[in-house]
């Protein structure tokens, strides 16, 4: 199960007005939140005892008792700092180490939201398709070219597109036994969401990649992946949360090749893994992203 962090920080942007001041509250002290009882923590949020249990069920917690034992657990063993805002008076060493540091918070917290079982279950599908379709705009339209070219290695029918025309185009050709993979990292891109729910409705399968699990692409994916990439806690426009949906490819790619019979031992993995990175230019993304 996701820890309180990842899932707040996940679902943050989403929550009604009284349950964002009670994550706010807990985001920028998460010690002192473990420390506090309901009453307290609804007091300090500016909030009703109510909302304080809305928001733990709204994280998939039962209870506030479940719900501090899991935040004490994770403010115990930190796995990282928060990835911190870059401020105008950062010295070029504070800025490097805030952006290592945010982009491992960022696949830390990705892993935790990321099922495995979700993933192994979509690679099946995925190795069983007779195409392979991608859709995003922006640097994710970069994104999904990458996959594209990342799957064409185990043999698939792999195709990725960006262009609005052709999304719509494409989409409506989709067909049983086909894969469509919708990418967003705000997960409201209206010509991806649309361009998956039609595919959807052709009978394609869906696997939607979005920094939002509440977004409209959740909606239109059977298979949904959340990201985790603290963008309001950054004042940089171009940041955005590319390494971890990379890092989603990746793993759906090596559960497919080993599903699909193409990978028969971890030394095979490694050298279809060696080939692909050889390729070079695969990691290059815009700096736009929707």
């Amino acid at each position: 199960m996701p820890g309180a962090l990842p899932k707040i920080r996940a679902l943050v942007a989403d929550l009604p007005a009284a349950e964002k001041r009670i994550a706010a509250y807990i985001l920028a002290d998460p010690e002192r939140a473990t420390l506090s009882s309901v009453r307290e923590l609804a007091r300090r949020g500016g909030v009703s005892v109510g909302s304080v249990s809305r928001f733990v069920r709204t994280l998939g917690f039962p209870d506030f008792r479940s719900f501090r034992l899991e935040l004490a657990r994770e403010t115990a063993h930190p796995t990282g700092s928060l990835f911190e805002a870059i401020l105008p008076h950062d010295s070029d060493d504070e800025i490097a180490r805030k952006v290592f540091l945010g982009n491992i918070r960022s696949l830390e917290d990705t892993l935790e939201l990321v099922a495995a079982p979700d993933l192994a279950a979509a690679a099946r599908a995925i190795g069983k398709a007779g195409r392979l379709v991608f859709f995003g705009i922006g640097s994710s339209g970069n994104i999904a070219r990458d996959a594209a070219l990342l799957f064409s290695f185990l043999e698939f029918s792999s195709e990725a597109y960006a262009d609005p025309y052709q999304i719509v185009l494409q989409a409506t050709q989709a067909k049983a036994g086909d894969v469509y993979f919708g990418i967003s990292h705000s997960g409201r891109s209206a010509i991806t969401v649309e361009g998956l729910a039609r595919a959807g409705r052709k009978g394609a399968t869906t696997v939607g990649i979005s920094n939002y699990p509440r977004s409209p692409l959740r909606r239109a994916s059977r298979y949904f992946f959340c990201t985790s990439f603290p963008e309001s806690r950054v004042n940089v426009a171009a940041l955005t949360s590319r390494l971890a949906q990379l890092c989603i490819l990746d793993a759906l790619y090596l559960l497919t090749a080993r599903h699909r019979g193409r990978v028969r031992s971890i030394e095979e993995v490694n050298v279809l893994t060696e080939r692909l990175l050889r390729t070079g230019g695969r990691r290059s993304a815009a700096p736009h992203h929707r």
